[in-house]
C-alpha cells in the first residue's frame, strides 16, 4: 500500500512539472520584440528638457564602514537608461574611480551606443576595494537633443539570509543644452 502511495505521489509530481513547464515554454513563445512606435502616446512631444550630453558623478559604495573599524562588502552596478523614445545615446567615457580618487578601471575603450528606451550595465565585483568613497564618471553626447538619460548605481549583498541593497543617483558636473 505504501508503495501505490509514493508510486502516486511521484506520477502526481511528475504530471505538475512537466504541465508547468509546457505552459513556460508557450508564455516564452509569446513574447515577440516588436518596434515601439512613440506616435502612439497620447501626450505629445513639446520638446522639454533636452540636452545633447552630460558628464556626471556617480557614487559608489564598494563596502560601507560596519561595527568597529571593519567594513562590509558590497557588489554594486550603474545602469544607463536612455529615456529618449527615438534617439540613441551615446556614451564616451565611463570611468571607475576608488576611494582617493585614483583611476581603477576604464569601462570602455571607444564609443559605446544606447539605443532607444534601452539600458547599458557596468559592474563592480564584490571582491573590488575601492572604498567607501568609489565612483564613476560617466559622459555621454548625443547628435540630437534627447530626453536626460537615467544614470542611478546599485550596491548589493545578498549572501545567506542577509539582503541588503540600495540605490545612488549622481551628479551633473557638465552639461550640453
Amino acid at each position: 500500500m505504501f508503495k501505490l502511495i509514493r508510486f502516486l505521489l511521484v506520477f502526481l509530481i511528475a504530471v505538475l512539472v512537466i504541465s508547468c513547464e509546457s505552459r513556460k515554454q508557450e508564455t516564452e513563445t509569446k513574447l515577440t520584440s516588436t518596434p515601439f512606435n512613440p506616435e502612439i502616446l497620447k501626450i505629445p512631444d513639446k520638446g522639454g528638457r533636452k540636452l545633447k550630453g552630460q558628464v556626471l558623478y556617480m557614487p559608489v559604495y564598494s563596502n560601507v564602514p560596519f561595527l568597529k573599524k571593519q567594513k562590509y562588502d558590497l557588489s554594486a552596478f550603474i545602469a544607463i537608461h536612455n529615456t529618449d523614445l527615438t534617439n540613441k545615446i551615446k556614451l564616451t567615457m565611463v570611468n571607475f574611480f576608488n576611494t582617493e580618487g585614483k583611476l581603477v578601471k576604464t569601462y570602455i575603450e571607444s564609443e559605446q551606443y544606447v539605443n532607444p528606451l534601452s539600458t547599458s550595465i557596468f559592474e563592480v565585483s564584490i571582491d573590488d576595494q575601492s572604498g567607501t568613497g568609489a565612483n564613476f564618471l560617466v559622459e555621454w553626447m548625443s547628435e540630437e537633443p534627447v530626453n536626460e538619460p537615467l544614470i542611478e548605481s546599485v550596491m548589493k549583498d545578498l549572501k545567506g539570509n542577509l539582503g541588503l541593497s540600495f540605490l545612488s543617483t549622481g551628479r551633473i558636473l557638465r552639461e550640453v543644452p
